[in-house]
């Protein structure tokens, strides 16, 4: 499959999107033929075949729902190695966590690990940060029970971004132009730590040599995973064990130059 055209600033062309619902079927449905032809050429269709192949993940990963973060093409995971959940905000739902279950315990045999995955840019953290910043002004929010669900979990991360930032930079941080730009920044790999951690926790009494949990975020400009608090190098890190663990993470993100350029104050003293 072609992914290079989410490289390209003309895949954001609007002349290239269905115009109707008709032409967004058509579009589903030929892609549809070209995954068959390219599955029957590379051998993933047997003939006479009369059962599917036998799942065997060896990740589960947990992702926002973002069209901009495929799960599979971002680890450039064949089909069958990856099961993957994905709701916005990459939040631990009853849902959610029913779904990274049912993988660890139907799938024990080959599942090593299970990620969450946040992004940059995320849309549902975006709403959190509002909210957090003005609920007064969060009423499409407030009269949509679902939507609030997704960022009442969001908020936690938002106060923990937000108190992070006063103890690194002070309370002056709270009048900087950019302040809700930094917040949002820092909130992102805190609301995949802070679901690493639940995570974790809810899987804690699993029998021990199980799945490891680990978390990153999805940078939309580089493609680049990373593990905080390290978010310039390709790689995962493992999910907080105490919420101490998370003090210590907003802390040093929140005077990482990942924050920082936001700012215009003066660096606080726990700045790097």
């Amino acid at each position: 499959m072609d992914w290079q055209p989410w490289l390209r600033p003309a895949a954001e062309d609007p002349a290239a999107r269905p115009a109707t619902a008709a032409d967004a079927l058509a579009r589903l449905a030929d892609g549809n033929r070209r995954f068959r032809a390219d599955a029957a050429a590379c051998g993933g269709v047997v003939p006479g075949a009369t059962a599917p192949p036998r799942q065997a993940p060896f990740g589960v990963v947990l992702g926002c729902s973002d069209a901009r973060v495929p799960l599979e093409l971002v680890f450039d995971a064949a089909p069958n190695q990856l099961f993957v959940v994905r709701v916005a905000g990459n939040v631990l739902g009853d849902e959610c966590l029913g779904s990274v279950e049912y993988a660890l315990h139907s799938f024990r045999e080959s599942v090593r690990l299970v990620v969450v995955l946040g992004h940059t840019g995320c849309g549902a953290v975006a709403a959190a940060v509002d909210t957090y910043l003005s609920p007064k002004h969060a009423a499409g929010i407030a009269f949509s029970r679902s939507l609030r669900t997704v960022v009442n979990h969001i908020l936690v991360a938002a106060r923990s971004a937000a108190l992070s930032l006063e103890q690194v930079h002070g309370t002056d941080v709270l009048e900087d132009p950019n302040y809700r730009a930094a917040l949002a920044e820092l909130t992102v790999p805190l609301n995949a730590a802070v679901t690493a951690y639940q995570l974790s926790v809810e899987l804690g009494t699993r029998e021990a040599g199980g799945p490891a949990v680990a978390y990153g975020v999805f940078d939309l400009l580089s493609a680049t995973v990373a593990g905080p608090p390290d978010l310039a190098a390709v790689g995962l890190s493992a999910a907080p064990t105490a919420p101490e663990d998370l003090v210590d993470l907003g802390v040093r993100l929140a005077g990482s130059p990942l924050v920082t350029r936001h700012l215009h104050l003066i660096p606080g003293p726990f700045s790097e």
